[in-house]
């Protein structure tokens, strides 16, 4: 049986199954891992466990959900089944030579259903970059259970993974959606894709994931995955500096990509510094993995569902609610770094899981288009 033929009537999409699995998974695992984590329930996930299934399972998801676009039934059903067996894995304890195979099963599958066909089809290096990115999942799955330090290597090059991402995906789809709005008024949005500073930005990211995944070596390693990571970072505002984001500002829609990959660029730059001295309370990570992916994740869910179920982009106003309280939550959580977490965590939780739920409502309710 072959995932890659070609698409039929009554073809199932993969955004109906994985955005919600996402939002749910989201709204449910930060709490309970903050609860955990102050003692008011005996859960044992420890930071990196945590880190691991934000990444791994959450973003992961959302991924799955954007790129399954149209699969058979069989390969969709695989994927989420995969999905679904590694989230039990990893949080219900399972024994390492059990939960590994299981935990690794969806990256791979999500590469064999999607990660293949970018390959196949790539006609540009912008699109065959993503084909790698997706099978490197998997080894950061691996790092994570077989890289002798409790699955942080793992998570960082995960995330790093999914700020690839980020900063590719949104690079294209932000400034397109905004020419759109900026025709509408009468304008032209000159500054786009700006392909010199997006190779730029992709070759700073992609040379600070591969220093994380080559290990603890020494300087000047870590030294020149900073100087990759500041590039990104640099590199995004740049482009973002010329989206018009003034043009956007009564479209909560684009407003919310825009203030996402804003997010990004200083999610890059914060894990610049990481690399070179570690930051207190996991600062970089949530700057860049509740900041960053929390807020494009949760705009792109609403949009993409919305456009693929063939109706206008227009935010409801609980969207917008939730765009605006994961914005909050990431910095509830960076500022809690530093300063009252006791209150500030609990605090950032309960906003993240408010603003997934909100999600998985709208999700929920989007009316479905017929199957083409």
């Amino acid at each position: 049986m072959s995932f890659f033929v070609p698409p039929t009537p009554r073809r199932p999409w993969g955004h109906r199954l994985f955005f919600p699995a996402a939002a749910l998974y989201a709204a449910l695992s930060v709490p309970l891992w903050v609860a955990g984590y102050f003692g008011w329930l005996g859960i044992g996930w420890t930071p990196a466990l945590h880190a691991h299934e934000m990444l791994m399972g959450y973003a992961l998801a959302v991924v799955g959900g954007f790129l399954l676009t149209r699969p058979s039934r069989s390969a969709l059903g695989l994927a989420f089944l995969a999905w679904l067996a590694g989230r039990v894995a990893v949080l219900g304890g399972l024994p390492p030579p059990i939960a590994a195979p299981l935990a690794l099963a969806y990256p791979v599958v999500l590469f064999v259903v999607a990660g293949v066909p970018f390959l196949r089809a790539a006609k540009s290096g912008h699109n065959t970059l993503f084909g790698p990115v997706i099978g490197a999942f998997a080894l950061a799955e691996a790092l994570a259970w077989w890289g002798g330090d409790g699955g942080r290597t793992g998570a960082l090059f995960a995330l790093h993974l999914v700020g690839i991402l980020m900063l590719v995906m949104g690079g294209r789809i932000i400034p397109s959606a905004t020419a759109g709005e900026v025709r509408r008024q009468g304008g032209t949005l000159v500054e786009r894709v700006q392909p010199r500073l997006e190779w730029a930005g992709a070759a700073g990211a992609i040379l600070a994931a591969l220093t994380v995944a080559a290990g603890n070596w020494p300087w000047p390693v870590p030294w020149i995955g900073a100087a990759g990571a500041m590039v990104a970072g640099l590199t995004a505002w740049a482009r973002l500096a010329r989206w018009r984001t003034d043009a956007v500002l009564r479209r909560p829609d684009l407003w919310s990509l825009h203030l996402g990959y804003g997010w990004l660029g200083l999610g890059w730059l914060f894990l610049g510094i990481e690399r070179l001295d570690p930051l207190a309370g996991g600062a970089a990570w949530h700057v860049m993995g509740a900041g960053a992916l929390g807020t494009l994740a949760a705009s792109m869910m609403v949009r993409a569902t919305l456009q693929r179920e063939a109706l206008p982009p227009d935010f409801p106003r609980p969207a917008t609610a939730a765009v605006a309280l994961v914005s909050l939550a990431a910095a509830l959580r960076v500022a809690a770094a530093s300063t009252a977490p006791e209150w500030l965590m609990p605090a950032a939780a309960l906003a993240w899981a408010m603003a997934h739920l909100l999600v998985l409502w709208i999700l929920l309710r989007v009316p479905k288009r017929l199957w083409v």
